[in-house]
């Protein structure tokens, strides 16, 4: 009896050294690196930068969706996602930050689209190691937007984290004409998006404003995980965030999840509750 434990422990032994050596050479022969890609979006070039994960693949990939007009990018989320085995991508919509095009809220929508279908086609996904059965967003502020709209407008999608998310037909439509004001100043201050002041703003908000509200695709999300992370910030109300969580809830077998981190809107001081809070969601729920 003590001669087969002993055998046992040293197989138990001699299994997970062959596994740390396989698992050292995929490092080596696959290690983390980073690329500069080109995505077309209804004819216009957006940059992008590809952050690939350690490892033989195919990875599970995040899609990270920056807001308006995008100085917070979220890149330390990146970094840490990649390091528990993400594939994750960054682009800037038409318009914004030297992409081609005119910027629109509309347009970013339609962008999110265009990369999603970029990481899915056969060469891409196999090139940059994409599960293209695990593919996710993440999106701040009006980003958070984004990744709302590309989950409930993309099924294939499997899931998406919110942080302090804009309701765009909500939000920029404020009753309030103090904040609508406050927007539209704003709007005429942002020189990085190409085409773009208060007018063209207000004329986009006007023609499709009904378009731009969650609310009414909010049945979309069907049974997909989904995380919001609201700020309870000055930005973003948190009872528009809350509006669209209790929407989505309505759906029998959802799966939202709510996690409030009470914070400025870029949550400058809680990076890494943030991070620990997206990667434990992802790594549960995604993949």
């Amino acid at each position: 009896m003590h001669y087969h434990l002993i055998l046992s422990s040293l197989l138990l032994v001699i299994c997970f050294s062959t596994q740390a050596k396989l698992e050292l050479t995929q490092i080596k022969a696959y290690p983390k690196y980073s690329a500069e890609v080109t995505v077309l979006s209804h004819g216009k070039r957006l940059p992008a930068i590809f952050y690939g994960a350690q490892g033989k693949g195919p990875h599970p990939t995040i899609i990270l969706l920056h807001g308006y007009p995008g100085n917070e990018k979220n890149l330390d989320v990146a970094q840490h996602m990649r390091d528990t085995g993400w594939n994750v991508v960054f682009f800037h919509y038409r318009g914004a930050w030297g992409a081609e095009g005119n910027f629109s809220f509309s347009g970013s929508e339609q962008d999110v689209t265009a990369v999603t279908t970029f990481l899915q086609q056969p060469e891409n996904a196999q090139k940059f190691k994409i599960n293209t059965d695990q593919i996710s967003y993440i999106g701040h502020s009006m980003g958070g937007h984004m990744a709302v709209a590309g989950i409930v407008e993309n099924p294939e999608v499997r899931c998406a984290v919110v942080y302090d998310g804009a309701n765009i037909g909500v939000t920029f439509k404020n009753a309030d004409e103090k904040v609508r004001n406050l927007w539209a100043a704003y709007a005429d201050s942002l020189f990085m998006l190409q085409g773009w002041s208060s007018e063209v703003a207000t004329e986009e908000l006007s023609n499709k404003g009904k378009q731009l509200d969650l609310l009414p695709r909010a049945h979309k999300i069907a049974d997909r995980p989904i995380l919001f992370i609201p700020a309870d910030s000055d930005v973003i109300p948190i009872s528009e965030i809350d509006a669209l969580v209790t929407e989505m809830r309505k759906v029998k077998g959802n799966r939202v999840h709510y996690t409030l981190i009470k914070d400025d809107h870029s949550f400058n001081n809680s990076r890494l509750q943030l991070i620990d809070v997206t990667k434990r969601f992802l790594n549960t729920n995604c993949r």
